[in-house]
């Protein structure tokens, strides 16, 4: 079993996080540089299967569900290496708004990760999770510097 999760404070609001992951989710070609193409299917109001290629010629195929302005459910149905699920949580603690990023699962029947592969795999978790916030706070300052008189 695999367990990650990575949390950082926000300094942005919960809608404005909510719209940075959402548009990720929904156009992922325009914020993940190693996606090459990305087709997205409705499955109802907050829910959606999404097949996802990269750069590499990998295609992961996953199950999505929205919670809105609070978590993202990410199930993957194929997968090349990994069994399992990644959730996005906004949640509360101590006054502030925090992001974190989880994955739970494991990698499939025969396929290993090195330590070397797992420590990129952790880094590259950490990493998604800081940029989310980074630009959840960039849309921040820019909405409110939209809204200062001139």
């Amino acid at each position: 079993m695999i367990h990650m999760e990575c949390a950082v404070p926000v300094r942005a609001s919960r809608g404005v996080t909510w719209r940075v992951l959402e548009g990720r989710v929904r156009d992922p070609e325009r914020h993940l540089a190693r996606v090459q193409a990305c087709e997205v299917e409705p499955r109802g109001e907050d829910e959606l299967l999404r097949r996802v290629q990269f750069d590499d010629g990998t295609e992961v195929t996953e199950r999505v569900v929205l919670v809105p302005e609070s978590e993202i459910l990410f199930q993957f149905l194929e997968h090349p290496k990994f069994e399992g699920e990644i959730r996005h949580v906004l949640f509360e603690a101590e006054g502030s708004l925090w992001l974190s990023f989880l994955f739970r699962g494991h990698t499939r029947a025969g396929d290993e990760l090195s330590r070397e592969e797992l420590d990129q795999v952790r880094e590259g978790f950490a990493r998604a999770v800081r940029l989310v916030a980074a630009e959840a706070e960039r849309m921040e300052r820019a909405g409110h510097a939209a809204l200062e008189p001139t």
